[in-house]
C-alpha cells in the first residue's frame, strides 16, 4: 500500500470517526479493511453481547494492522466470525437477557399497537371491539414468542441472520399462528366499547415510548478508542419515536382498509 493511499485512508478514517456514533456504521472505523469482513466481525461481536466500546477498539486495532502491514484482514486474522468469537472468549463477553426496562416497553408497545389498531378499526365501523377467543390465544402465543426473543436475544438473532429461510420462518410463525387461532376460534370472548380500547392502546404506546427514552441500555454504540458516548439524545429519541411511528402506520392502514371496504 502506497504512502499516499495510507494517508488518504487515514484521513477517511478520521472523517468517519468524527461522525456522531449513532450515524456511523461500525465498519467506518476500519476504512482499510474489507467491508464485508468488518461487517461480519461487528455483527458477530454484537450477537455475542460484546460492549460497543470493545467492538470499536477491536476494529481500530484491525485497521491499524491492515494499514501498516498491507495484509488483508482475512490474511492477518482469518475468518471474521471465528476471530470475533475468539476475541469474545479471550476477553470475556457478558451475554445475558435483555434488561427489565427493555422487556417492559417492548411488550407494552406491542400490546398498545394491537389495541390501538383494533379499537380504531371498530370505531371506524361504529361497532364495539370484539375480542375473540382466537385473538386471546394468538396474542398469548405472540407475547410468548417475544418473551423468548427478549430472554435469549443472541440465540434468536443468530438464527435470524444465519439462514434467510430460518429467519423468515421464525418471523412468520407467530403471525401465522395468531391468524390461524382467530379463524379456528372465532367465538367472541367479550365486547368492549371501541374508544376505550383505542385510548388504552395509545396510552400503552405512550408509556412504552417514555420507557424507551429512559432505556439507556439500548444506547450501546460502537465507539472509537477514547470516544465518549456524549449527545446520545438522538439515539434515545429514535427509540422513543419508533413505537408511535409504527402505531401511526397501523392506524393509517386501518383507515385505508375501512375506506376500501
Amino acid at each position: 500500500m502506497s504512502r499516499t493511499s495510507k494517508q488518504r485512508n487515514g484521513r477517511a478514517g478520521r472523517d468517519r470517526s468524527a461522525q456522531h456514533p449513532a450515524d456511523r456504521d461500525p465498519a467506518d472505523l476500519a476504512p482499510s479493511v474489507d467491508r464485508a469482513w468488518a461487517d461480519e466481525f461487528a455483527l458477530e461481536q454484537r450477537l455475542l453481547d460484546v460492549p460497543g466500546a470493545r467492538i470499536g477498539d477491536a476494529l481500530v486495532t484491525v485497521e491499524s494492522h491492515v494499514a501498516e502491514s498491507g495484509e488483508t484482514a482475512q490474511e492477518a486474522f482469518g475468518d471474521a466470525r471465528a476471530y470475533a468469537r475468539e476475541l469474545a472468549d479471550s476477553e470475556g463477553a457478558a451475554p445475558g437477557p435483555v434488561g427489565v426496562t427493555t422487556a417492559t416497553w417492548a411488550v407494552l408497545g406491542l400490546v398498545g399497537m394491537v389495541l390501538s389498531g383494533w379499537g380504531f378499526s371498530a370505531w371506524l365501523e361504529e361497532v364495539p371491539a370484539d375480542i375473540s377467543v382466537g385473538a386471546l390465544v394468538g396474542g398469548a402465543f405472540v407475547l410468548t414468542s417475544l418473551g423468548v426473543l427478549l430472554l435469549a436475544p443472541g440465540v434468536v438473532l443468530r438464527a435470524l441472520v444465519s439462514r434467510l429461510w430460518v429467519g423468515a420462518v421464525l418471523m412468520a410463525v407467530p403471525v401465522m399462528a395468531m391468524g390461524v387461532a382467530m379463524v379456528l376460534l372465532p367465538a367472541t370472548a367479550f365486547q368492549v366499547p371501541a374508544l376505550p380500547v383505542l385510548a388504552l392502546g395509545l396510552l400503552l404506546v405512550a408509556v412504552a415510548s417514555v420507557l424507551g427514552w429512559f432505556d439507556h441500555d439500548q444506547g450501546d454504540l460502537v465507539l472509537a478508542p477514547g470516544e465518549r458516548p456524549t449527545g446520545d439524545s438522538r439515539v434515545r429519541l429514535r427509540l422513543a419515536l419508533v413505537l408511535p411511528a409504527a402505531t401511526l402506520v397501523v392506524l393509517m392502514l386501518s383507515w385505508v382498509v375501512d375506506l376500501l371496504l
